[in-house]
């Protein structure tokens, strides 16, 4: 294999969607809300073929940019979006093992535009969060180090850096670049004149800046640089000549002139980020109205339970489960201001239904119990029985299928190595890329029935399935997606059913005490009770002993035996949640 250059070689690429997917609201990138001005429509739908035989040309663009920023319009260079602006100027300027010093977290590119050149990308950590802390930063500048990158407001922190300190480095530190990334500056507090000047007075500061999240491009991809002349001319011997398309140049000229459209948008943008942050610490969490055009939310202990529960209403966000200082934070793109009641809505606390899955959700007959018959057969040569099973489900502490399959084994007069009862058991009922008996079962609960369970409570999986197996037959029947959270055989670290281990593990990760919890056998029952859990019995169809199955549920205090899914849903339909904060 031909291998790409050394520098390449521990970097990994900037991951993008393929295809438009259709959410009910995308708000993981910052993504204008509202959308571009009417007139910028206008202009791309009254884009000419005649300008797309045709190279760009960018001067009007250039004059209308320099007017609205008060600079001269050499001081310019269009760039497809912020990205290639960055990329170009770190191209431009920096070498092998130089150095550009950043506060993290922040935008991931530069590091990776960095690394593609050699040089070094030094991030500096926040001791307090979000703030900016001038001696911290300074103690790490080394005579390596060539730009100093600072994004103001700050992506994802959305804090922002005082013009006071930026002149400070400038002054200071004149053979080193000021880097200046100001793509969401437009939403910010920060005087934009002032900001816009520097260029003119330090030949040391460049600003980058994006038409994106402000004017609503991001599909068109513009942006552009802002530096002396001296500058702007290096830049150009590397930046393709025609990066910026025509149409981009069109959009950007009819965005820049529409003031008024852009204006407005600004500030219902503002204000539904304030409504939205004021909302969710309401509810109680930590939310923060960021200087950007997004919310950033400490979701905490419950963080993965509630992106799943937006996930599964159709909301995407920015989720930062492992990012250093980050954790369990997410970023919410400022929604449109009648949006917020959909976000807050399936944050919103409702009751928590929990479900075991085989002979609950999934009838299991001719998968799981098949398995343990052609198992019992394969080491005994005998046939074990539907009634020999659930008897065996009946005594309790045998919930785990091999556990039950070897004391069945056990009862017949064989005694067989554990090891190989589960390879002969999973090389019957799964097998990764290959299916089994698994897919031999039935849905019991179907997506029907949990699209409507889901406008009155919220649903979660308690079982002694592997993760994967559970997700298998969850996907297969398209019903994975009304689950907000999952406890699987590898979740419980051994302390199965009837221990009440995997239900605990549910009420420290979700906000509520009113939970239901839907099992088949008797050690589901005594899982739940003991973790003082409403506790419901299901009889698994085709059972054996219904009448026995039952009374032995009950005995275990289950508060009622269900056979009818109607009445599942009618008991969601009468619960009232009670927050635990």
């Amino acid at each position: 294999m031909i291998k790409s250059k050394k520098t390449l070689e521990n970097l990994e690429y900037y991951p993008i969607d393929q295809y438009y997917e259709n959410w009910e609201l995308k708000l993981d990138s910052n993504e204008n809300a509202y959308g571009a001005s009417p007139c910028v429509k206008n202009a791309v739908h009254n884009f000419s073929a005649d300008k797309i035989r045709r190279y760009p040309a960018y001067g009007e663009l250039i004059d209308i940019l320099s007017k609205s920023i008060n600079c001269n319009k050499n001081n310019l260079v269009l760039t497809n979006g912020c990205d290639e602006a960055i990329n170009v100027f770190f191209n431009t300027y920096l070498e092998y093992d130089d150095e550009v010093l950043s506060f993290s977290p922040t935008f991931s590119m530069p590091e990776l535009y960095s690394g593609i050149i050699g040089a070094k990308f030094i991030k500096i950590k926040y001791d307090k969060k979000w703030e900016f802390s001038k001696e911290k930063f300074e103690k790490n500048i080394t005579s390596k180090t060539k730009i100093l990158y600072f994004t103001t407001p700050n992506n994802p922190t959305g804090n922002i850096i005082n013009k006071d300190d930026i002149v400070y480095f400038a002054k200071k530190y004149r053979e080193k670049i000021i880097f200046l990334d100001l793509t969401y500056f437009n939403y910010s507090t920060q005087n934009k004149a002032e900001f816009f000047e520097l260029p003119k007075k330090f030949e040391n500061i460049v600003i980058a800046k994006s038409l994106s999240k402000d004017h609503a491009l991001a599909g068109l991809r513009l942006g552009y640089l802002y530096a002396n002349e001296n500058m702007i001319n290096e830049v150009k011997k590397v930046i393709s000549p025609y990066s910026v398309n025509s149409c981009a140049v069109f959009a950007g000229i009819a965005a820049l002139s529409d003031k008024n459209y852009f204006e407005e948008i600004k500030l219902k943008l503002n204000n539904s980020k304030k409504l939205l942050a004021k909302e969710l610490n309401e509810m109680g969490y930590k939310a923060v109205a960021t200087e950007a055009n997004f919310v950033l939310c400490d979701f905490g202990k419950f963080a993965d339970f509630t992106y799943n529960n937006l996930i599964k209403n159709g909301i995407k966000v920015k989720y930062f489960k492992n990012t250093d200082g980050l954790q369990n934070t997410f970023r919410i793109t400022s929604p449109k201001l009648e949006d917020i009641p959909k976000i807050t809505g399936a944050i919103e606390d409702k009751p928590l239904f929990v479900f075991d899955l085989d002979g609950v959700v999934f009838d299991v007959q001719n998968s799981y119990r098949e398995a343990i018959k052609q198992t019992f057969s394969y080491f005994t040569g005998k046939n074990c029985t539907d009634c020999d099973i659930q008897n065996a489900k009946n005594l309790g502490g045998l919930s785990n299928d091999w556990d039950l399959t070897e004391y069945l084994i056990k009862q017949a007069g064989k005694n067989v190595k554990y090891d190989d009862l589960v390879n002969v058991f999973q090389n019957l009922f799964y097998i990764k890329g290959k299916g089994g008996l698994i897919d031999n079962e039935d849905n019991i609960l179907d997506e029907n029935f949990f699209k409507e369970l889901s406008n009155f409570v919220n649903c979660a999986v308690f079982t002694g399935r592997p993760t994967e197996e559970a997700f298998y037959s969850l996907e297969k029947y398209n019903i994975k997606k009304y689950f907000s959270y999952f406890i699987c055989n590898e979740d419980v670290e051994g302390n199965h059913k009837p221990s009440p281990f995997g239900l605990n593990i549910i009420k420290e990760n979700t906000r509520y005490t009113n939970i239901c919890y839907f099992g088949d056998t008797v050690d589901d029952i005594q899982a739940g009770c003991e973790a003082k859990i409403e506790t419901y019995g299901i009889i698994p169809p085709k059972a054996a002993s219904i009448t026995e199955t039952e009374k032995e549920l009950l005995k275990k205090g289950a508060r009622k035996v269900i056979k009818n899914k109607n009445d599942i849903l009618e008991l969601a339909k009468n619960q009232k949640g009670i927050l635990c904060k």
